[in-house]
């Protein structure tokens, strides 16, 4: 993977049906050359899923973002494990023993459970629990009254595994006209009641995954999502995301990729400053990803409207 296949990644994974002519034009590129990138991906598992869900902003979805040294000795088995909990939708064991997992919840009435269990099935006995400040729910405007029809839902269940099928493909799999449709989807964008994304595995590639978790200065009163765009006007698309949480004001973990260790450590080393007080990386080993109750809130509609 070089630059621009990240950032080919971080495009398809805000929005998976984006056109190829568009992702072409941006990096003035041929369809083709864009094509043939994104299939490589495919091909060595980096990229395994285009997928549609409902939207997490409608759903008021809560990402909690939680992680410690784990005693469990077989790595493999305990990231399965995890991935049982209804809510996990992403487990990650990095270098040091140390397991990040990404998780959605309904309220903070289901926090408790959900932390228990990863301390449990984890053998984690100290466990950080971020509550991201830039969660789906978070300052988001009341959709109201609106909702989902019978067709809206068929044809997110037609979109929910292949997010790039074509209008026609889902008019037929559905047995409406494509006009239909073409109406229904649009609809659906323009309220944002639905996602497009991507299931993305870049430990499948060569290069170096790391999330470096930031303690600031808790007396220098620093600008977070200041700080988060100087980094990434600094270091550019190596800097891939960043996490900000309510209940952890001096915590800040921030993904990023390097082609080499020394890189990294050179990276790390910048990084330093008056209002950070330490800096520590772990390198990204193996992640999987996991359905949800999101996923299952779909299921559950499509059977309700099936059994009719």
């Amino acid at each position: 993977m070089d630059e621009i296949d990240f950032s080919i990644c971080m495009m398809l994974m805000w929005n998976s049906r984006i056109p190829y002519r568009e992702l072409a034009e941006t990096f003035n590129m041929s369809v083709n050359s864009i094509h043939k990138r994104i299939k490589s991906m495919v091909n060595m598992g980096i990229i395994q899923n285009f997928n549609t869900k409902i939207s997490g902003a409608y759903l008021k979805v809560i990402n909690v973002v939680m992680f410690g040294i784990s005693k469990a000795k077989n790595r493999d088995e305990l990231l399965e494990k995890l991935g049982e909990k209804e809510y996990i939708y992403n487990a990650t064991y990095a270098s040091g023993n140390l397991i990040y997992i990404h998780a959605f919840i309904r309220n903070l009435n289901e926090l408790d459970s959900l932390v228990s269990f990863v301390r449990k099935e984890g053998e984690i006995n100290e466990l950080t629990v971020g509550l991201d400040s830039n969660s789906p729910s978070s300052g988001l405007e009341d959709f109201g009254d609106i909702s989902f029809s019978e067709l809206d839902f068929l044809i997110i269940n037609a979109l929910k595994n292949n997010s790039r099928k074509t209008v026609s493909d889902i008019a037929y799999e559905v047995g409406i006209s494509t006009k239909t449709v073409t109406r229904h989807l649009n609809r659906l964008i323009e309220r944002k009641l639905i996602e497009f994304s991507i299931d993305w595995y870049p430990d499948k590639s060569a290069i170096v995954m790391s999330i470096i978790n930031l303690q600031l200065n808790p007396s220098a009163n620093v600008d977070k999502l200041k700080l988060i765009e100087e980094f990434r006007v600094k270091f550019g698309n190596k800097v891939l995301f960043s996490w900000i949480f309510s209940n952890l004001p001096n915590t800040m973990l921030v993904l990023v990729w390097t082609n080499k260790m020394q890189e990294l450590q050179e990276l790390e080393t910048s990084l330093r400053s008056e209002t950070i007080d330490s800096v520590n990386v772990t390198v990204l080993l193996k992640g999987m990803m996991f359905s949800t109750w999101q996923d299952k809130y779909l299921e559950e509609k499509i059977k309700k409207i099936e059994g009719k």
